[in-house]
């Protein structure tokens, strides 16, 4: 038995091929990013265990310097004790746990009275 030959007729073969080639640059392009992205997910591993090492070393460098410390009980910073006064000053009652935020503010709104004041 001989093979037939089976001859398919293709219409406008050189734009075919550019189609092709242009595919195939594609597919190499998606490929090399692809390896970008596998090489980047690697250096982001590789930083976070370095910053998890980093901290677990600052932690117990933390407890070393903690234990030399001299032990003395804890005070308010005179931020917010300023704070306090200035609204016992006022005849406002004061909060026992105020909002770090609006101290903050506060503290902005002081500091841009005093910029007024220069200007």
């Amino acid at each position: 038995m001989e093979e037939e030959l089976f001859f398919v007729g293709i219409k406008d073969p050189i734009e075919l091929r550019k189609e092709l080639l242009t595919s195939s640059k594609n597919l190499i392009d998606s490929l090399r990013k692809f390896e970008q992205y596998t090489e980047i997910k690697q250096e982001k591993q590789a930083n976070i265990l370095e910053l998890k090492r980093v901290f677990d070393e600052l932690m117990v460098l933390n407890k070393k310097i903690r234990n030399h410390l001299p032990k003395t009980p804890l005070k308010a910073p005179p931020v917010i004790k300023e704070v306090h006064e200035e609204k016992h000053a006022k005849g406002k009652p004061t909060k026992f746990a105020e909002n770090k935020v609006d101290v903050l503010e506060q503290e902005l709104a002081k500091i841009e009275e005093r910029l007024g004041g220069l200007e």
